[in-house]
């Protein structure tokens, strides 16, 4: 046996505290000093791990977590099947509509350069209930509003999911929303409910000059305060639904941060379905025209901002205990579609809008014609980060699966210099300690 090349040694001081965490099993165990550092020997000389140099419970411990290994290869196929049999799964879709892809405002990092004021028909939605509705092996089913700005066709989305609904049967159905938040009001809190709306991720830019200058409607409006009071609203009206407030972070707002956090904490207190949390405008290398470059993020200023985050006890997700990532982003499979109002498909919703990445579209009977193979080829087998040298070697994959598959695919065939590699990356160590001292501080960092 040998030391797992995906395990990373996590010393906590002054603890005098010794743990192994693996990304490939995603367990975290706490070993004693001495057997801490004869792997640690084991790892950096290459050595085998000897059975009888270690108490037996530990050893079979550290087989079973896969610590320690026979071979670096057949783990990484074990991994590699896994993601394979789920791109080939027929039981589960995910489904993203832009009922509209119109929008009041017009951010300048916004991807959706795309804007239509169209809104969807209802022979559009009878068409896209005729395609899910032909996958006879659908068990559940995911959907996102997505737009342009979705709440703007908020009457569609209830004419959709009255179309729907009668349809679904025993499959399990979830679905949430992406939105600037500025068009919620009691209607549009009523239809989300009714749509079974459970989860709301609502942006914000910065503190209130800040954000009122990106989203600026030319009339003066307080779009912050609004902003603001809708969400206390969402909440009051539904209790239940998660309310995520996105702060979109370039190096222009990131000082706003930790103040806008303390703010929306103390006005929030007491209401523990809303949460924010900072999302980061990165460096992928494309960026042009309104945008400069030099605000944007890359991959370590990211991982730094949210150690510094953790340190002044500034919880978000990226802090949390790495997930087991095996799983990679729907576009690879064929039951992750994106509609736009018009009945185009899309693979990703970054595209959603942008006919030239269309792989087809809709007919009456529920059939995507017109298929753009190419676009679609790229989409599902492109860039595959099993073909990847580099991600093949690299001791995070099971973490991230080489990443967002449209950022490879734009690094392969677009020239694009995006970084898709996890935050956890070259930091790994030092989120596990905070998780660590979370975790005794009893808190639910997971």
């Amino acid at each position: 046996m040998k030391v797992s090349k995906y395990t990373f040694f996590v010393e906590l001081m002054p603890e005098a505290e010794f743990y192994l965490y693996n990304t490939l099993s995603n367990a975290l165990m706490e070993v004693d000093g001495n057997s801490f550092a004869l792997l640690m020997a084991a790892q950096e000389g290459r050595h085998d791990v000897t059975a009888g140099d270690y108490d037996p419970e530990l050893y079979d411990a550290l087989s079973r977590r896969t610590m320690i290994t026979e071979s670096d290869k057949d783990d990484f196929l074990k991994f590699k099947a896994t993601i394979m049999r789920m791109r080939g799964q027929r039981t589960s879709m995910h489904l993203t509509l832009a009922p509209t892809m119109d929008c009041c405002f017009r951010c300048h990092y916004c991807f959706e350069k795309y804007k239509a004021k169209a809104h969807m028909t209802e022979e559009t939605m009878e068409a896209i209930v005729k395609y899910v509705m032909s996958c006879r092996e659908l068990k559940t089913l995911h959907l996102t509003w997505f737009g342009g700005e979705p709440l703007m066709a908020v009457r569609e989305i209830e004419m959709f999911y009255d179309r729907l609904a009668p349809s679904l049967g025993d499959i399990k159905f979830t679905s949430n929303i992406i939105t600037t938040g500025y068009h919620i009001d009691e209607e549009a809190v009523r239809i989300l409910e009714k749509a079974q709306v459970k989860s709301v991720q609502i942006t914000l830019d910065g503190m209130r000059e800040t954000h009122n200058r990106v989203k600026n409607l030319g009339n003066g409006e307080d779009v912050f305060g609004r902003v603001l009071d809708n969400i206390e609203l969402y909440n009051r009206l539904a209790p239940g639904v998660n309310i995520v407030i996105r702060v979109n972070l370039t190096h222009e707002n990131e000082r706003e941060y930790i103040p806008l956090y303390r703010m929306l904490t103390e006005r929030f207190k007491g209401k523990p379905m809303i949460a924010p949390a900072p999302a980061f405008v990165m460096d992928r290398g494309t960026a042009g025209g309104e945008i400069d470059r030099r605000t944007l993020f890359n991959h370590g200023e990211r991982s730094r901002f949210i150690l510094g985050l953790a340190d002044m006890g500034i919880h978000s997700p990226f802090v949390r205990y790495p997930k087991r990532f095996f799983y990679e982003c729907a576009i690879r499979n064929d039951m992750a579609i994106a509609f736009d109002a018009e009945g185009y498909a899309y693979k990703c919703w970054e595209v959603i809008g942008n006919k030239d990445y269309a792989v087809g579209r809709l007919d009456a009977d529920g059939v995507i014609k017109d298929i753009n193979g190419r676009v679609l080829n790229r989409q599902l087998y492109g860039a595959d980060p099993f073909e990847d040298a580099v991600c093949r070697e690299c001791r995070y994959m099971p973490l991230c699966c080489g990443g967002c598959p449209i950022q490879r695919i734009e690094n392969e065939f677009e020239e694009g210099r995006n970084v898709c590699c996890s935050h956890y990356k070259g930091h790994i160590e030092e989120f596990i300690k905070r998780h660590i001292r979370m975790r005794k501080k009893g808190m639910d960092n997971r």
